[in-house]
């Protein structure tokens, strides 16, 4: 079974929405945009506990009861000859599939409000046919569907001895106790029987236990005595079980402090508990926010047993975490963000293989940007170091405004620009005007850097642009060809300044679409913007110098920009795409 769409309609702040699914989900956005509301639509529909209780008035959008609330769950079945829970679907709704579409179906609740009642009554529906679904059986709270799943939420606040007790019954089942444990179970109560009857000898306690019953009879005249008992025997021995802690190769035992280390706990408790479920129902984990007091270490662990344990089949998961987000892949990124009203994209994020080995680095970058509105992707370090310098200067609270420096740092801007876009986040890209010379033919380049930002032009048909002859080779006195750095770095600096103007058209529609490439270069595009600066702080040739060790240089530089300097250079028109990140017009920043 694979989870593929959820329809949310007239519920909440949510007035239509539709997103795509896997089985792996992860839920992000700003706070109050209704992201707790994405998990309660699943909660109505999978939870009869949750459902019982009806919908409120305040459960219609914008309180309008005349509408009625759907919320649809689409999965795939397609893997039905080999897949468990695909098979027990099939095997309980019985008739609801028709012949066609046998891959598909979907369950859905709806709530009419019912002014009598005061409230939206839910009533279940299932089938293959998203428009004509069949109305489900209920038995009180209790319908079909609650055979076929059960929900898991974890709430950020996951109480780790709440969970325990609750649960310790479950844990420790005295029916389940075999022959041994039986017989240790009958020694236990030998020794619980002497416990208490060591404690009944005691003087503090005969003299408590004669006080209390003389006041208890000024009160009420009963023929009862007052006596004191270990719960041990009363209760049990599991009655008064709670975990403790034990290190390797130490003796002592130490309770489970610490708000972390609780909530680790916790999970792992659930993670069994679901383990020992009776039945083949199929576990879906709602989990909010679990980044709430773990260490930034946790958090991956935690993000590893996420995408990776077998235990999490199907789950959806809120955060604003972005460590929790290392180990995803084959993962639903959905973002919820409010737009004249709350609405939601989603982008079915798969790493290529070609990024397979720097998966960790890539998700790494990638998560953090994706809770920013607008995020400005640059090649390397050494430009996010002067960028962020600028903004530093001339509008340092562009993080708050939901705008993201990222560096791709050689990794491409193709996977980022990807997810960004089909997450609905504007993309702005930075990038030179690189030539490459050709593989065993060193004067053929290929304009890369050109090459580069039309690839990232969406609905652009693909073309190869032409390489280009750039002969810098000399005859020598021998009259053999020689070929001379220092001429092909000056005839490739020049080559660039034509290609900037013989493309003129496409660089004018990169622009458009938020894509900026360099006249030349970086170093080039700084220069034109405060040449006299470069050259007081770093000699008479500053681009060579800031190019010979990029990142070095240019932090080292960064300490010489005052503010004017940094507004001359976010003004400039070869830094139009600093411009872009800051603001949504063309108001000069000064």
């Amino acid at each position: 079974m694979k989870l593929t769409s959820l329809k949310i309609e007239n519920f909440r702040n949510f007035e239509n929405i539709n997103v795509d699914l896997t089985n792996q989900n992860v839920i992000f956005g700003m706070n109050d945009v209704g992201k707790t509301n994405f998990m309660f639509a699943l909660r109505f529909l999978l939870d009869k506990e949750v459902r019982k209780n009806g919908f409120k008035t305040s459960d219609y959008y914008k309180n309008n009861i005349d509408k009625t609330i759907k919320i649809t769950l689409g999965v795939d079945l397609s893997d039905r000859e080999t897949n468990n829970d695909s098979k027990h679907i099939i095997s309980k709704v019985g008739g609801a599939r028709s012949s066609d579409k046998l891959d598909e179906f979907y369950f859905r609740v709806e709530g009419t409000f019912e002014k009598s009642e005061a409230m939206g009554i839910p009533k279940i529906y299932w089938g293959n046919k998203f428009e004509e679904l069949i109305e489900v059986n209920q038995n009180g709270i209790f319908s079909s569907l609650d055979n076929l799943f059960k929900v898991v939420y974890v709430d950020p606040t996951i109480d780790l001895e709440k969970t325990f007790l609750k649960n310790r019954n479950k844990l420790f089942d005295q029916a389940k106790l075999d022959e041994s444990d039986i017989n240790i179970s009958d020694e236990i109560k030998q020794l619980a029987d002497t416990l208490n009857n060591k404690i009944s000898s005691m003087n503090i306690i005969q003299s408590f236990q004669a006080n209390i019953t003389d006041e208890y009879k000024k009160l009420k005249n009963e023929n009862i005595k007052i006596e004191m008992k270990s719960e041990l025997s009363i209760n049990g021995y599991f009655g008064n079980l709670i975990p403790y802690i034990k290190r390797d190769n130490d003796d002592h035992i130490y309770p489970t402090s610490g708000d972390g280390r609780k909530k680790i706990l916790a999970y792992s408790l659930l993670n069994h508990l679901i383990q020992l479920q009776e039945g083949n129902k199929i576990i879906i984990y709602l989990i909010e926010e679990p980044e709430n007091s773990l260490h930034r270490s946790m958090q991956i662990a935690l993000s590893k047993q996420l995408f990776n344990s077998k235990v999490y089949n199907y789950f959806f998961l809120s955060t604003h975490s972005s460590e929790l987000l290392y180990e995803m892949d084959h993962a639903s990124l959905i973002r919820v963000y409010s737009q004249s009203g709350t609405a939601c994209e989603s982008y079915i994020y798969t790493v290529d293989t070609e990024y397979r080995d720097v998966k960790k680095e890539l998700n790494r970058s990638l998560a953090t940007a994706l809770f920013a509105n607008k995020v400005l992707l640059v090649e390397g370090p050494s430009e996010k170091v002067l960028f962020e310098k600028i903004l530093e200067e001339v509008n340092p609270m562009y993080e708050l405004d939901g705008g993201f420096l990222l560096d791709v740092n050689g990794i491409k801007f193709e996977p980022y620009a990807k997810v960004l876009r089909g997450l609905n986040i504007s993309v702005i890209v930075k990038t030179d005007n690189d030539l490459k010379s050709k593989k065993n033919q060193p004067t053929k380049f290929d304009l890369i850097g050109l090459q580069r930002c039309l690839n990232l032009l969406e609905d652009y048909e693909e073309i190869s642009l032409p390489a280009i002859e750039i002969d810098y080779s000399k005859i020598d006195s021998e009259g053999k060809k020689v070929y001379s750095e220092k001429e092909k770095l000056k005839m490739v600096i020049e080559k660039k300044k034509d290609i900037f103007q013989q493309y003129e058209n496409q660089i004018r529609l990169l622009k458009e679409k938020n894509i900026y490439l360099s006249k030349i270069d970086l170093e080039h595009d700084l220069y034109e913007a405060i040449g006299p600066t470069m050259q007081n702080a770093l000699g008479s040739n500053p681009i060579k110098y800031l190019q010979d060790h990029k990142l070095i240089n240019m932090i080292e530089f960064t300490k010489y920009l005052s503010q004017t300097d940094c507004s001359t250079i976010i003004n400039h028109p070869l830094f139009e795409a600093l411009r872009k990140l800051v603001s949504s017009n063309e108001i000069e920043i000064s």
